[in-house]
């Protein structure tokens, strides 16, 4: 018996035991038939009953009754997509009582038919792809999910039974729809944007056992005592290490790396600086000339050294709080510290028409591709997700 309102109920129910009263067979309604939507006079579809579940059947189902903000999918092509993909079994026949749980497109097909029809907060997710810890646990739609769309070069896991076994460590107390955060549903989520984008090369590791750098967990923070580390790498200055320091003079990068600005100030590295300065003009000098612009000259006497040693000697990032903030007073995102740099130790900064900043806007771009933000993290957003 199909149900059209609550009136139509209680007179139906009149009927039926009138009838009973008279001898005829004791019909059972189910427990959970459609009905008309109060609010639209749209008739909820039950769930195919007695029928073996299919994708076809289960996206005519939630694309009638979960709509909206409740809605589960762009269109229908991509219920099927999402269906055929996420590795979901079909399930038992969907009677009206159920199936109300399991990975399968028949609980799916359940909760999406008269239950989400009257209650489609409720049981839209329990209908989703997600299955809401309902149709299936987390960990069997995360593995069950995993383990059909992340194959070949992209699988994240030898087996259901290792993908289980590591997901019975992460976290399930996230939220459907979470892009990122060390949880099972994030991971979940970047499964179906693995689906919906095919592209499983970027995707997969993201919802594989350690994040991918982005189902990842909070920052940690390491207090160890400073002398436990070893320095591998001094930036004080940009491009001074990276440049100026290749053992020209018998200084190799991990020796500077290992000294101190004490070491600067007394010297030491000067051979070493003057080296590379020189050598660096003995294969410029001639296309800068060419270009109409006018070299420092070289050696330790030269006005290359003169002009760079403020700068570079002690290799250090000052800061100055009384002064305004700038290169090479610290350093804000958008400062062109390597064409200011390159200007120093290259071109003669007291010839007309030269100064620090001849290179900016012409050796690289002159701003970044996205404007930086006025906020922490300060940084564009990334390109790739």
């Amino acid at each position: 018996m199909i149900m059209r309102s609550n009136s139509k109920l209680w007179l139906g129910i009149a009927l039926a035991l009138s009838v009973t009263a008279v001898g005829c067979d004791d019909g059972e309604m189910p427990a959970d038939s459609g009905m008309d939507d109060p609010d639209t006079g749209m008739d909820v579809p039950d769930a195919p009953m007695g029928d073996t579940p299919t994708c076809e059947a289960y996206c005519d189902t939630v694309g009638m009754t979960c709509t909206g903000d409740n809605a589960l999918y762009a269109d229908r092509d991509e219920c099927l997509d999402v269906c055929t993909s996420a590795g979901w079994e079909a399930g038992d026949p969907v009677r009206a009582s159920g199936p109300a749980d399991g990975n399968s497109i028949g609980c799916r097909t359940y909760h999406g038919g008269a239950p989400a029809g009257e209650d489609p907060v409720m049981h839209c997710p329990h209908a989703g792809e997600t299955g809401a810890n309902v149709c299936g646990t987390w960990c069997e739609n995360y593995c069950g999910t995993v383990m059909s769309v992340c194959t070949g070069d992209n699988a994240q896991y030898a087996s259901m039974g290792d993908c289980m076994t590591a997901c019975g460590a992460l976290d399930t107390s996230g939220t459907i729809g979470d892009v990122d955060g060390d949880t099972v549903q994030c991971r979940l989520y970047h499964l179906g944007v693995a689906i919906r984008s095919d592209d499983t090369g970027t995707h997969c590791p993201h919802a594989g056992a350690d994040g991918g750098g982005v189902c990842v967990g909070g920052w940690a923070f390491r207090t160890d005592d400073p002398g436990d580390y070893t320095r591998v790498d001094r930036m004080g200055m940009p491009a001074v290490a990276t440049a100026l320091i290749n053992d020209l003079a018998g200084t190799n990068k991990n020796a500077y790396n290992d000294g101190d600005p004490a070491d600067d100030a007394a010297g030491t590295f000067v051979p070493e600086l003057v080296a590379n300065i020189d050598g660096l003009h003995a294969a410029l000098d001639d296309d800068l000339l060419g270009l109409g612009l006018v070299p420092c000259t070289g050696g330790a006497g030269g006005s290359c050294v003169a002009q760079g040693a403020p700068l570079i000697i002690p290799d250090t990032l000052t800061i100055d709080t009384s002064a305004p903030a700038g290169f090479p007073n610290g350093r804000t995102l958008p400062d062109p510290v390597i064409d200011v740099t390159l200007a120093v130790v290259l071109l003669d900064l007291s010839a007309p028409g030269q100064d620090a900043t001849t290179f900016v806007g012409v050796l690289n771009p002159a701003a970044n591709d996205a404007e930086f933000l006025d906020t922490f993290p300060y940084l564009a957003a990334p390109h790739a997700p």
